[in-house]
């Protein structure tokens, strides 16, 4: 086996990361940004929940060696809340899954959580 091969793509890719801005608790009506990350060459991100997803391909480089895509919800709802991951594309492939992060509504004195 040439020792060469594991630095010419047969490496997996690493796993993105997502993070919430400005909170993963959101009040009702505000708007939150999910951000996923992950390395340099990324075509496409997709943000995950349950069986729903959302793909852009408007990814910006985020540093010398990352990349990241945003997705913005305008105004949060109680059906917001959930569990949240990310995952990309670089061809011919796509990435493991991130961690999952989970977004929490409050809206008056309730916090809608799974």
């Amino acid at each position: 086996c040439g020792g060469e091969s594991h630095l010419h793509g047969e490496e997996d890719l690493p796993r993105p990361s997502i993070s919430a801005e400005p909170d993963t608790v959101i009040p009702l009506g505000s708007h939150v940004t999910f951000v996923c990350r992950g390395p340099v060459g990324v075509h496409t991100f997709r943000l995950e929940r349950g069986w729903r997803y959302n793909d852009t391909e408007d990814v910006s480089q985020a540093g010398p060696s990352e990349s990241e895509a945003r997705f913005r919800i305008d105004s949060v709802r109680e059906g917001n809340a959930g569990l949240y991951r990310c995952i990309y594309y670089i061809a011919p492939k796509w990435s493991e899954q991130s961690d999952y992060l989970e977004l929490r509504v409050k809206g008056g004195d309730v916090t809608w959580a799974l």
